[in-house]
């Protein structure tokens, strides 16, 4: 085990990094003349792909991923492929259309509710919209510092106290974001992002050769022969049910990789072309192919190694392997993974839930203070106050993560299904000129009902997400858009400028 010490050398030298970006970024904008908006941000590709993985790796891949393959098995990372190869399809069809009609209105653009009030003229509804995007906001902020507190606590044995380390990670996390905004934790995405890619493989790679050296096929025997459910549904733990094999792949492809308020800024906003729209289609399953096959062999090789561990200490598994199976084997080799654990963990953490701030934030500034209660911030002092909010997010998630469910998984997709009911507004939104603002309005009440039904009073919520939330959602949007009504001339903007848009950025010709 570490001491506390090297745990608290190794995350301030960190951090220090991420502050040292956070300064340079801010420093570049201020030479340029910038208006250098904690909010906002255009980005070249290569950045543009790297901010969006990290957005999405967050704890799951040092943690939630890891656990959920120990206890659901390869049927479970069947079920992460097949919605990994939904992206593009999903992407084309959607947020490469948001990306236009941001464009078109100038690239200004800063939280979800933006597009849909320019499609639906509603302000009810963006103050709706701005609510839930926040619900969703705190559970995931909240499961960031939570896996990166249990990271310092196993891996100093104790010695760093769970309670304090969400203090200080929540409260330096806040700072960090308050300093540079989204363009410098973009910025940090893609400077750590193959680090941290690279580190998953190392880990994996160690505790393979450690445990069976280096065999992968004496790992797949040792399964076969004490645990062949790792094979077959519904898992080792019995943990992936038919309705889950479902609920699952369904709810990420949606709610996961487009509909979460950060990733939804990130694939609909952050491009400064379309070049890197479709760039970010193309990259982003190959990377996460990568990044999620690598989690799962982490998932294969805990289970080979040991097949008894309790559900809530699977998602621990890194860290059991490298204290109990590393140590004898190479106690630098140990501590260098265990290090390596650490700051991994703590930097997509860290990423995501910087994200998910500065988002918040804009949408507590521009939804809600500025368009539910019409208070109108001097342009000077927008940046202060978006920084004021940002404490106060990163403070309540703080409060979530003092005492947290079991699973680090539980929070990330309760987070998941609150935003799934949202898509088919959108969607419909997009490609039907006949949906109105009523039936949006009812469809996200209806849906959001629905999920958090299925958690509280149904009890199938761990199984089925936010399908039934997006069912309803969907009839909601049809029905009462059959029967209500709205003047035409609301949306008749947005189509112009999608059309234009299209035939800007498509290059359409005769």
């Amino acid at each position: 085990m570490l001491s506390a010490t090297t745990i608290w050398i190794a995350f301030g030298l960190y951090m220090c990094f991420l502050l040292g970006v956070a300064y340079y970024v801010t420093v570049q904008e201020r030479k340029q003349s910038q208006t250098g908006s904690l909010l906002t941000a255009s980005v070249p590709w290569p950045v543009l792909v790297m901010t969006y993985i990290a957005s999405l790796m967050s704890t799951w891949v040092f943690f939630a991923g890891p656990g959920a393959y120990y206890r659901g098995g390869l049927g479970y990372w069947m079920s992460e492929m097949s919605y990994i190869a939904l992206f593009p399809l999903i992407a084309h069809f959607t947020m490469n259309k948001v990306w236009i009609i941001n464009q078109v209105k100038g690239g200004t653009w800063s939280t979800p509710a933006d597009f849909y009030y320019e499609r639906y003229k509603s302000s009810a509804l963006t103050t709706l919209l701005g609510v839930i995007f926040l619900c969703a906001s705190f559970p995931y902020i909240a499961s960031v510092l939570v896996a990166i507190a249990q990271a310092a606590n196993y891996a100093t044995g104790g010695a760093i106290n769970y309670q304090m380390a969400v203090i200080v990670v929540g409260l330096i996390m806040t700072v960090f974001v308050c300093i540079g905004g989204v363009k410098s934790a973009a910025m940090a995405d893609t400077v750590q992002g193959l680090v941290f890619i690279t580190l998953l493989w190392v880990i994996v790679i160690s505790c393979l050769v450690v445990g069976f050296g280096g065999s992968l096929s004496a790992a797949l025997a040792n399964l076969k022969a004490n645990t062949p459910s790792f094979f077959s549904y519904p898992g080792p733990s019995a943990w992936v049910p038919y309705s889950a094999r479902f609920g699952y792949p369904f709810s990420c492809a949606i709610g996961w990789t487009i509909m979460l308020p950060h990733v939804f800024v990130r694939s609909g906003y952050f491009g400064n072309n379309l070049g890197a729209q479709r760039r970010l289609s193309f990259f982003t399953p190959v990377l996460q192919g990568i990044v999620w096959t690598g989690t799962m062999f982490i998932g294969l090789v805990g289970l080979a190694l040991v097949n008894n561990l309790a559900n809530s200490d699977s998602e621990l598994i890194i860290p059991y392997m490298i204290h109990n199976f590393v140590t004898a084997y190479n106690p630098v080799l140990a501590m260098v993974l265990m290090v390596g654990f650490f700051i991994g963990a703590t930097a997509v953490g860290l990423s995501t839930a910087n994200a998910f701030l500065s988002v918040s934030s804009a949408i507590v500034s521009s939804d809600l203070i500025k368009g539910t209660f019409k208070i109108n911030v001097a342009k000077e002092k927008e940046t202060m106050v978006n920084r004021i909010i940002i404490v106060i997010l990163g403070l309540g998630s703080m409060m979530i993560a003092l005492n947290p469910p079991d699973l680090i998984f539980t929070l990330i997709m309760f987070s998941i299904a609150l935003v799934m009911p949202l898509f088919p507004i959108l969607v419909f939104g997009i490609y039907w000129k006949k949906a109105t603002k009523q039936a949006a309005i009812i469809s996200a009440i209806v849906g959001t009902a629905l999920v958090l039904m299925t958690y509280f009073v149904w009890n199938v919520g761990y199984n089925w997400y936010g399908a039934f939330g997006l069912l309803g959602s969907t009839i909601c949007m049809v029905v009462v858009s059959l029967v209500t009504k709205q003047d035409a001339k609301d949306a008749e903007g947005f189509f112009h400028m999608l059309n234009s848009g299209i035939e800007r950025f498509y290059e359409v010709t005769e």
